[in-house]
């Protein structure tokens, strides 16, 4: 077919006017020349206005079978997609080669869908939108997946998928320590584990049971959830443990895998109080790891010995976030074992210290506001039996009991007559323990680095509120063992791409503070310090981000495709310090895509 183009040919007339004339001219070759000629002309083209050019243009377009260009009027939008979380996401689910992963590790199995497909849907949903599988189905239109394959979505699949994850936990756990590891550039010599719980609906699951509930359910079944993380959050491993498991039981099974599966021989393990007992410290100590937890000898305090010996503040050191801390000789703990080579180190938040105070002041004050009213009551003349002295005792040692306040009475009933006072030697007493706690350990670390490892436990702390508040883990309503272990690996999943997306961010914020840092005038450096840190996010922050970011599925001359909406200024600075370039304002749908949209 040989090329046309448009020509605009201007002529002078006797008048002394200048017209333009517009031709389609094609352009031919003869031989080894090249040729034009005229097809047709459009006439004077000065005497027509823009408009009237672009109805000429569709009027002739209205001959063809397939248009070519359109107006406005063409642009037909449907509807709007979650498109920031999915696209950041499947980045680096491709960077850490997931789906290779996954795949590889079935393919000695008969499995008939792509598993790694529905995996990464439900990892990105419960960023999204935190639900269940059925509610997952149902808004599969809702999300940017763009790698989900041509194959249409079947609910069962999802939770067919949750067998086949656990069933290569081991494998995929070790794939992630290992990409991450050379990701993120770190090496583990640090490790940090706590528990907590979620509650489960029904009877049917053999590992729900009734136990200590930290969700405040404990009308209900629940089961325990174990997590391994580095000092900067990144989840290494985890473990689902029945309801009723104490914290100090779980130990033996994470120090065995952090050993075997992964490898690692020199890291010092970071444990809270739960976890203290003669037993696991010489478990730690046979498997090579030196630890750092908290200890306690009765109940959760520190004994009044120790208390009372060490309280001038005076003589401990001063750490950063108002953090003071003292190393005690050994001989003042009430330790039976005197193992060797173990240090103790008493800690101190005035802070905190503060807070203590405030809330048992709080207690006691309201225990004697009830005890007072109690009083009133029984010296009022009253039809029927008269109070027991059984009865009233039974009701005060339920109020005391309810506001923690049982040793800073003194209560007695006698003769229709309630009397009460403070213990003020029990007060000043609990007063000592304000703010203090104490540390076990047995590395050679200074005192210093021991409080702030231990510090970082908030970390694996805040972890769980993000799994539990946030990506809204609990409770969990699926009865099969293996579904409900699947479903928190899922969630724990989910927790590794958001905490990921932290680290990545904030060492690019650090090394934006370095170089604020060295701005000498210090009114710019105090206005870019400002600015920054109006940038310090969480992960949970960049996520919120990323949710604002959508697109519009979209046609345009019966093409499909995806508008992806202006990113903010946030959401630009999100990508950059992840090291994701920015999308095409607009995508293609494919046909494979377009194909199942409509199915």
């Amino acid at each position: 077919m040989t090329p046309l183009f448009a020509q605009i040919v201007s002529t002078k007339k006797p008048d002394g006017k200048t017209y333009k004339y517009l031709h389609i001219v094609e352009s031919y070759r003869d031989g080894r020349t090249v040729k034009k000629r005229r097809v047709a002309s459009l006439g004077n083209i000065s005497q027509y206005s823009e408009r009237e050019i672009e109805q000429i243009i569709r009027t002739l377009e209205s001959l063809l079978q397939h248009r070519t260009t359109g107006s406005i009027d063409d642009f037909e939008t449907h509807h709007v997609l979650q498109f920031g979380v999915p696209y950041v996401v499947q980045f680096l689910w491709n960077q850490l080669e997931l789906t290779e992963a996954i795949r590889h590790a079935l393919k000695d199995r008969d499995v008939t869908f792509d598993v790694a497909r529905y995996v990464q849907a439900m990892v990105i949903h419960r960023l999204v939108d935190p639900s269940s599988k059925l509610r997952l189905f149902q808004t599969l239109d809702d999300l940017y997946l763009p790698d989900a394959g041509p194959e249409p979505w079947q609910l069962q699949h999802f939770y067919r998928a949750l067998d086949y994850l656990m069933d290569i936990k081991p494998q995929l756990e070790q794939v992630l320590y290992s990409r991450l590891t050379d990701l993120l550039n770190f090496k583990l010599s640090l490790v940090l584990y706590d528990l907590t719980s979620t509650h489960l609906y029904g009877h049917e699951c053999p590992l729900g049971k009734y136990g200590y509930s930290r969700t405040r359910r404990p009308d209900l079944e629940q089961v325990e959830l174990g997590l391994l993380v580095t000092p900067e959050g990144i989840p290494i491993t985890h473990e689902v443990f029945a309801g009723n498991v104490s914290d100090k039981e779980t130990v033996p099974d994470i120090l065995k895998r952090l050993k075997k599966q992964f490898a690692v021989e020199q890291c010092v393990f970071v444990g809270d109080r739960g976890m203290v007992t003669e037993k696991n410290m010489a478990l730690m100590a046979e498997a090579g790891f030196p630890y750092i937890v908290g200890f306690h000898k009765r109940g959760r305090i520190v004994s009044d010995r120790l208390l009372e010996e060490f309280a001038d503040l005076a003589n401990y050191a001063q750490l950063k976030d108002n953090l003071c801390y003292l190393e005690v000789p050994c001989d003042s703990v009430e330790d039976d074992e005197k193992t060797v080579g173990v240090r103790y180190i008493l800690c101190y938040n005035p802070e905190k210290a503060a807070h203590d105070a405030a809330f048992r002041e709080s207690a006691i004050a309201e225990v004697e506001a009830e005890l007072t009213a109690l009083t009133e009551r029984l010296t009022q003349t009253r039809r029927g039996r008269k109070p027991t002295f059984k009865g009233v005792m039974l009701k005060v040692a339920k109020l005391l009991t309810k506001k923690g306040a049982e040793a800073f009475f003194h209560v007695d009933y006698q003769d229709g007559v309630l009397t009460f006072a403070r213990d003020e030697g029990a007060i000043a007493k609990e007063a000592l323990r304000d703010g203090k706690f104490l540390i076990r350990t047995n590395t050679a670390l200074p005192a210093g680095d021991v409080v702030l490892s231990y510090k970082t436990l908030m970390g694996i702390e805040r972890a769980f509120r993000q799994i539990k508040n946030f990506l809204d883990v609990g409770p969990v309503y699926h009865w099969n063992e293996k579904r409900v272990r699947g479903h928190i690996f899922v969630c724990v999943l989910a927790y590794l791409f958001e905490q990921e997306m932290q680290v990545l961010y904030r060492r690019q914020w650090q090394r934006e503070a370095k170089s604020v840092a060295t701005i000498e005038n210090e009114q710019e450096r105090a206005k870019a310090q400002a600015e920054l840190e109006e940038r310090w996010y969480t992960g949970e922050a960049i996520v919120r981000e990323l949710r604002r970011w959508q697109a519009v599925r979209a046609t345009f001359l019966d093409k499909e495709f995806l508008s992806v909406t202006k990113a903010s200024d946030s959401v630009r600075r999100i990508l950059s310090s992840l090291g994701i370039p920015m999308p095409h304002k607009t995508i293609l749908v494919s046909e494979p895509e377009r194909m199942r949209s409509k199915e």
